[in-house]
């Protein structure tokens, strides 16, 4: 194909996608799959949660009881593991998997999909989940004032945190 080819056949496609005429599904753009919390393989105590597409996989699948969020997989092992905030209340403070104790780090509320620390709810300054501006895998799980913004929504699915703007 000559280079006149190549860029009428350009200005051609160009013209029948502005004209609203679809591209086979091969040519045309994937949708990314949905976005979850997801625990890592290590349940060690002070490691990161971070972002990851969601799988049928144990590091996403959690069970909130009593206002923790344990990974389901620790349940009724010798040491169940939860979400834990850290004693930092902080924008950008990271969110850590610990062992479950009965600790106001390890305790949320669900309020209108987004995750909230309990013990801020009431104050000046709530503070929520939040999954910064990325959806990127391996993205890490933050807190920060909670706000009404697509980075602090989840839906909670079979166990899954899934974040609401990667859903169909």
């Amino acid at each position: 194909m000559t280079f006149i080819q190549r860029t009428l056949s350009a200005a051609v496609l160009a013209t029948t996608i502005g004209a609203g005429l679809a591209l086979p599904v091969s040519a045309s753009a994937q949708a990314a799959s949905p976005v979850c919390v997801d625990a890592t393989n290590s349940r060690a105590n002070n490691t990161e949660v971070r972002l990851w597409a969601c799988l049928d996989h144990p590091n996403q699948v959690f069970v909130i009881d009593a206002g923790q969020i344990k990974v389901k997989d620790t349940i009724g092992t010798a040491r169940e593991v939860c979400l834990d905030t850290t004693n930092s209340r902080a924008n950008n403070t990271k969110v850590r998997l610990w062992t479950c104790l009965d600790h106001v780090n390890q305790k949320f509320v669900i309020d209108a999909g987004q995750i909230k620390v309990k013990d801020t709810i009431g104050t000046k300054r709530e503070v929520c989940l939040d999954t910064t501006n990325s959806r990127a895998n391996n993205t890490k799980v933050r807190l920060w004032t909670c706000l009404d913004h697509v980075n602090q929504k989840f839906v909670i699915d079979a166990g899954q945190i899934k974040v609401k703007d990667t859903l169909a």
